[in-house]
């Protein structure tokens, strides 16, 4: 566990660190403001005021039958000048799974999760270059109403990533590798600590109307205090929504998804969400 802490301080250094990184060639401010004509809500780094709803049903990979559907509300705003992104996330978790494969739901519950808040920078930025780095820090609360809707600890998740516009000469719009580190620093009685490692990259395709848009988001999840880990693939087709509105900012999207090693918790998932940019 002191390790799994000092490697927690390391990361937290870099994320400093890389706070105090000179803006590139461009302006922060000027490439933000470049960027708000963008209200597809794809881009990670495009700070803007929006509020989002979607709902993910997952196939448990359980002995028995098994689900797992979270509905989830997100609202993101900028602060600080668009120096700075707060995103906050609230879960309602249904439960249900047969463990045993006797018929029976042992797992059987359902209420609101775990929360979760965001603060999100931009410490570098050069246009010209078509890169920038991103450094966040993440809050995640214990405040499931039941011990089997949530983690049962309060954790920190320090994360860093990389967008790279156009990248492989143009093939794709986007590109965005990430890494988070997640460590619980209170923890409920009889509940295990949390120490999580998360290598995430997305690479996004536009339509030539910027309209419509297809992401491929896979995920390798290691969990360190349990020695196991898995992978999760991710697969969006999103559209703007704005003939249906009469205005600007309104998008819906699918994302259906699977999950990869003997240690997955789920098979598969599906999401559907709606979102709203202004």
């Amino acid at each position: 566990m002191k390790a799994a802490r000092n490697g927690m301080m390391v990361l937290m250094a870099v994320v400093v660190g890389l706070g105090a990184l000179p803006l590139g060639a461009i302006a922060q401010d000027d490439a933000q403001d470049a960027m708000k004509g963008d209200k597809t809500g794809t881009n990670p780094i495009n700070f803007t005021y929006d509020a989002r709803i979607y709902n993910e049903y997952q196939w448990l990979n359980t002995a028995g039958d098994g689900h797992q559907n979270l509905t989830t509300f997100e609202f993101r705003a900028p602060l600080l000048d668009a120096k700075l992104q707060f995103r906050l996330r609230a879960r309602y978790v249904d439960l249900a799974a047969d463990v045993n494969d006797d018929g029976v739901d042992e797992l059987d519950e359902s209420g609101f999760g775990d929360v979760d808040f965001r603060f999100l920078t931009v410490p570098y930025m050069n246009m010209e270059k078509k890169f920038a780095i991103a450094t966040g820090l993440e809050v995640f609360l214990d405040t499931a109403e039941e011990d089997t809707l949530g983690s049962g600890a309060t954790s920190l998740g320090p994360q860093i990533f990389a967008v790279f516009f156009k990248p492989f000469g143009g093939l794709f719009d986007l590109a965005a590798p990430a890494y988070q580190h997640k460590i619980s620093v209170d923890e409920a009685d009889g509940r295990s600590d949390v120490h999580q490692g998360f290598i995430d990259v997305f690479v996004l395709k536009m339509s030539k109307s910027k309209t419509f848009w297809t992401l491929i988001n896979p995920t390798a999840i290691f969990d360190y205090e349990n020695n196991t880990e898995f992978l999760n693939v991710d697969i969006e087709v999103g559209g703007m929504l704005d003939k249906v509105f009469g205005t600007k900012g309104h998008s819906a999207y699918l994302r259906p998804g699977f999950q990869v090693g003997n240690d997955r918790p789920a098979d598969g998932s599906i999401e559907a969400g709606y979102k709203i940019l202004w």
